[in-house]
């Protein structure tokens, strides 16, 4: 897999390995924790698919939107909230 720097991520601007796929990097305290894959997403919530780190429910993290998949959203970046974790994926509502 080809590494990406996480600024390149934070800019918007679409890794070429990573196009076309349904993809948002997960910030936790202010560092980026990696690329994860977005099983579904409305207006106010998404599940992402399990990645390297899960996280409890209660947790915040933010989520840069590079690609746009959440509808009507006025920013890239948004604050988060972990509301399920489960073997379906990890739900964050904001």
């Amino acid at each position: 897999m080809q590494h990406t720097k996480a600024s390149v991520i934070q800019t918007g601007n679409v890794p070429a390995g990573v196009a076309g796929l349904p993809i948002v990097n997960v910030w936790y305290g202010g560092q980026s924790i990696g690329l994860y894959r977005v099983k579904q997403v409305d207006e106010r919530a998404m599940v992402l698919n399990h990645g390297a780190i899960s996280f409890p429910v209660g947790t915040l993290l933010d989520v840069v939107d590079f690609q746009r998949l959440i509808p009507n959203s006025a920013s890239l970046r948004l604050s988060t909230t972990v509301v399920d974790n489960n073997r379906s994926g990890i739900r964050l509502a904001w």
